[in-house]
């Protein structure tokens, strides 16, 4: 029975562990009023509440589980 309750243990805790992900959306850099060129923004969030990568998303980003 403990190695049960053991188990059960450790499938809770790794459901709850952080994911990372490798989001990137490219940026207008504009000069005055003009768009000047266009650059990809990349960066890593590891996190465990999948809205915060759906608000990202949503904002035009694209996420990639690593």
């Amino acid at each position: 029975m403990k190695k049960i309750l053991f188990i059960i243990a450790i499938a809770g805790v790794m459901t709850s562990c952080s994911t990372c992900y490798e989001c990137s959306e490219e940026v207008v850099i504009y000069s005055g009023n003009n768009p000047a060129d266009t650059v990809t923004n990349s960066d890593e969030l590891c996190t465990a509440d999948q809205t915060e990568i759906d608000d990202r998303e949503a904002a035009g980003a694209t996420c990639v589980s690593q």
